[in-house]
């Protein structure tokens, strides 16, 4: 850290600080726009709060210390836009439910959902790299993300299912 620096706070706010608020932005417009699919408003705050956990877990174990296969925003220093790039992914679980639910997703077509979710995904975070979000380090690339796509979303199925009793 140099000297007077606030920890925790950016040193530069630049073009992918203003990308990460415009994305979290139209994700909560469009969700606040969308019909009310739910019947609580604690069910939706669940299904948002899933996206920001799970991205916030996977990046502080795969994209920290020992891992250290990427890197957040400006570099390898912990700063409150790390915290609120974790936003980004509150709307993603919430669309992913969302289109699940309304459309009676069933059968076969759950992997096939999965999966087209998983491309979504994959496209999303190599959006996030060319803007300079995410920077892979040490050989790191999207194709490893993929397996953690399928995981999450298939665990966000099983959880909607069990919110929903």
């Amino acid at each position: 850290m140099t000297t007077g620096a606030i920890p925790f706070v950016e040193e530069a706010f630049g073009g992918n600080d203003i990308f990460v608020f415009v994305i979290i932005a139209l994700g909560f417009m469009v969700i606040w726009l969308l019909p009310k699919q739910f019947e609580s408003r604690f069910f939706s705050f669940l299904i948002i709060s899933y996206g920001i956990v799970w991205a916030s877990l996977f990046d502080n174990t795969i994209g920290a210390a020992p891992f250290d296969f990427y890197d957040i925003l400006d570099g390898p220093k912990y700063t409150i836009m790390d915290v609120i790039a974790y936003l980004m992914y509150g709307p993603y679980g919430y669309f992913f439910i969302y289109i699940f639910d309304r459309f009676h997703i069933k059968g076969r077509y759950v992997a096939f959902y999965i999966i087209l979710w998983t491309c979504f995904g994959v496209a999303f975070e190599l959006v996030n790299v060319m803007v300079g979000v995410f920077t892979y380090k040490d050989g790191f690339t999207w194709v490893f993300s993929i397996p953690i796509y399928l995981f999450v979303q298939s665990f966000l199925l099983i959880f909607y299912k069990y919110l929903k009793g």
